[in-house]
């Protein structure tokens, strides 16, 4: 680790220590063609900190990360979804997605993150935040709190939706507040099916319940709730979504309960805003943002990861076009080929999770009756492919 050094010369600096930024970095050593000891990781993450919420990934990204880098996982570590349920307050009629294989795995991030993996003994890591950037028609700089100054010919910000980076360089981007919280933690259930994820659309909310492969029957919820519905009804989150979910799966069998858990991280329950942000030339001058620093989305597709694990592999492939012909990682050009190669998908997927979410959030009675209808008689219709798109990736 390299600490308070003057202007070293890199030609790829990595920055942010979540899933994105080490998946970023893991691509670009386990491919094999480029120099480690010219690569950095700008990573002000806490490793001690778990965190116990649980991403998706689809079947496609999820065999391209074991074919691709060092993710050796245990089955015992993830849950393979082999059907996904839709439900509304039309119980009767829940829209089920079945896959003869599967759509794809929930993993919880910890776990996830541990397992991406690559030989740190090459590659410069940097613990200290970035405060202030410049650049030349060479490289980009970044000057760090610690003193220490890093020169690179492309800069790879995957620093989260709040990235200090995109602010730093003025990027522009559009912000949509849908004005509601995500609420997530562990509940238990007996009787729910391990390869079998819900999403359910309720006024004003919708809960994912998401099966964590473990012996303890832990289920993880991801509760989208309406601010106003929360300002007014600060009760313990535990409580008032068991009582939810008793009373609408009392007709299946199903029971949740408090996780009995000693574990302190599976009691603890997280809150966080959700807004959508949409950042439509995530580039400048060497510099390029991928992960959520790229695109906010709401959490209901189970999409925000597997658009970044796509970011990465579709940045190596224009980094390696670049490394085979003598070409500048930095230039221009090449991240304005990268942002068209990514535009399509990554407008899809914003746009389409951010419709769907506003159609479940209609509060017309005659517009919910419509909705309540078109579940029952979308299994029947085209328009099942765009929620199997969403959910496979392809």
């Amino acid at each position: 680790m390299k600490k308070n050094e003057y202007t070293k010369n890199y030609d790829i600096t990595i920055v942010g220590g979540g899933l994105a930024g080490k998946l970023m970095l893991s691509v670009l050593i386990n491919c094999g063609v480029f120099d480690e000891n010219k690569l950095c990781w700008v990573n002000t993450d806490n490793e001690n900190f778990k965190d116990v919420r649980v991403s998706f990934i689809n079947y496609k990204n999820f065999i391209k990360l074991k074919k691709r880098i060092q993710f050796d996982i245990s089955s015992k570590d993830y849950s393979v979804i082999k059907k996904i349920e839709l439900h509304n307050k039309n119980e009767n009629y829940p829209l089920k997605f079945k896959d003869l294989n599967n759509h794809g795995i929930i993993i919880r991030n910890d776990i996830l993150k541990k397992n991406i993996k690559f030989s740190e003994k090459k590659v410069d890591i940097y613990k200290s935040k970035v405060i202030s950037t410049k650049f030349d028609e060479f490289n980009r700089y970044l000057f760090l709190k610690d003193g220490t100054k890093i020169k690179s010919a492309l800069v790879i910000s995957a620093d989260g939706n709040l990235s200090p980076l995109r602010e730093l360089c003025k990027i522009k981007y559009l912000n949509n507040n849908l004005n509601h919280t995500i609420i997530t933690g562990y509940l238990e259930c007996k009787n729910f099916k391990n390869s079998t994820a819900k999403q359910i659309f309720l006024k004003n909310n919708f809960i994912g319940l998401l099966p964590v492969n473990d012996k303890k029957n832990l289920i993880n919820f991801v509760w989208s709730i309406d601010n106003k519905i929360l300002n007014t009804n600060k009760t313990n989150f535990h409580e008032k979504i068991i009582q939810m979910l008793n009373k609408f799966f009392l007709k299946n069998n199903l029971t949740f309960n408090s996780p009995k858990s000693k574990e302190d991280k599976f009691k603890r329950v997280q809150t966080y805003p959700i807004n959508v942000k949409f950042v439509n030339n995530p580039f400048k001058e060497r510099l390029i943002l991928i992960g959520d620093a790229a695109h906010t989305i709401h959490p209901l597709a189970g999409q925000g990861f597997n658009l970044s694990i796509e970011d990465c592999f579709d940045m190596l492939k224009c980094l390696q076009n670049a490394k085979f012909i003598g070409r500048d990682f930095g230039k221009l050009s090449l991240l304005k080929t990268y942002n068209n190669i990514r535009k399509t998908r990554k407008n899809f997927i914003t746009l389409a999770t951010t419709v769907i979410f506003y159609v479940f959030s209609i509060k017309n009675n005659q517009l919910n009756n419509i909705i309540n209808y078109s579940i029952e008689k979308i299994e029947k219709t085209s328009l099942k492919e765009i929620f199997k798109f969403l959910a496979k990736g392809y």
